[in-house]
């Protein structure tokens, strides 16, 4: 099985992170992409920059920078 890298930062360069995935920040710190549209979860929520913690793995699905969420993709892959 092919091992696939794992990126993991800190808030010193999280709107880098952001950037490069092709996300910016609308008028409410909201995550959108290159056309406006909102960012969701895996869960079809929308999510702000404060609350960004990466994306799933092989995908551009942002995750919630909290334990319950992360703990919860790493483990189940489910909403």
């Amino acid at each position: 099985m092919e091992k696939k890298p794992i990126v993991v930062f800190d808030g010193s360069v999280k709107s880098k992170v952001i950037r490069s995935l092709g996300f910016r920040k609308n008028k409410d710190s909201k995550l959108v992409d290159a056309n406006g549209k909102l960012a969701t979860t895996q869960c079809y929520e929308s999510i702000t920059s404060d609350d960004f913690g990466g994306v799933l793995q092989g995908s551009k699905i942002p995750i919630k920078n909290n334990d319950s969420e992360l703990v919860k993709y790493f483990i189940s892959g489910k909403c």
